[in-house]
């Protein structure tokens, strides 16, 4: 396990007297909230396949205490294009390397991509792939924010893939989602993967994912984006963590030089 390559691809208090009318509308406002974020996702799945963004790539090997055996640092140009084929939903991730850095190590490290979008588990293309769950309310960037289960059903398409040896393979992923109920918007979500690849050695998969209000270069309007993902791999013996930022987000253009035209 030590020596092979790793890849990952890449979401109250109830009132004992009036408990059954209590339940009943929150799972009314579970669905309404639900509503307005699959609307969101379906647009974000959209709107960020037009867009680059600098990413900032952190792999670390850990030691049994948590602290860092050793690391390396890179930084990508990255974009990922999600699109329909075929009435499936295929998702693209492309990285160009903007720093890298001076002394690789042979030592083996964890490769993850794609956690951008694991808001994904939230699309329409999903909806029949998850069961949700509403579990309570937490106060997060200042806001009251609902606390959303979801659990992925077995043999139902997922957006999140995992790769030792050979093809990928689907990973079944379960989690916790923090949602603005107002607007729908997802603030954080952590999930965990480890139940699929317990066959192969892994003990956890974990992943944390934080979003925030950003501004897309030369634009003043605001988008909810993802800025981080922290992702943890596990076995009984060693331990992985990669951490993304997520920067610089602008809009992607073409440059095209003609004779006697300049045109983007």
């Amino acid at each position: 396990m030590a020596r092979t390559a790793r890849t990952l691809g890449a979401l109250a208090l109830l009132c004992l007297f009036a408990a059954g009318g209590a339940r009943a509308q929150s799972a009314d406002g579970l669905q309404q909230t639900l509503a307005k974020t699959r609307d969101l996702v379906g647009h974000f799945a959209e709107d960020y396949s037009y867009l680059r963004y600098e990413e900032d790539v952190v792999q670390q090997k850990l030691k049994n205490n948590d602290k860092v055996a050793y690391k390396q640092e890179m930084v990508y140009d990255s974009m990922i294009r999600m699109r329909f084929d075929d009435g499936k939903l295929r998702v693209d991730e492309q990285r160009l390397m903007d720093k890298k850095p001076r002394h690789v190590q042979a030592r083996p490290l964890l490769n993850t991509y794609g956690f951008s979008t694991l808001a994904m588990v939230f699309h329409p293309y999903y909806e029949s792939s998850f069961r949700f769950e509403q579990s309570g309310t937490d106060v997060l960037d200042g806001k009251s924010l609902v606390r959303v289960r979801f659990f992925h059903l077995p043999n139902t398409p997922t957006p999140v893939l995992y790769q030792m040896i050979g093809p990928d393979r689907p990973l079944e992923v379960s989690g916790t989602a923090w949602i603005d109920p107002l607007n729908g918007e997802i603030h954080r979500i952590d999930a965990d993967f480890g139940s699929t690849v317990s066959d192969t050695g892994v003990k956890t998969i974990r992943a944390e994912l934080v979003y925030a209000a950003v501004a897309l270069r030369d634009e003043t309007e605001l988008q909810f984006l993802p800025v981080s993902a922290t992702i943890d791999l596990e076995t009984p013996r060693q331990h992985w963590r990669n951490v993304h930022h997520y920067t610089d987000y602008r809009k992607y253009r073409v440059a095209m030089n003609m004779p006697g035209a300049a045109t983007q």
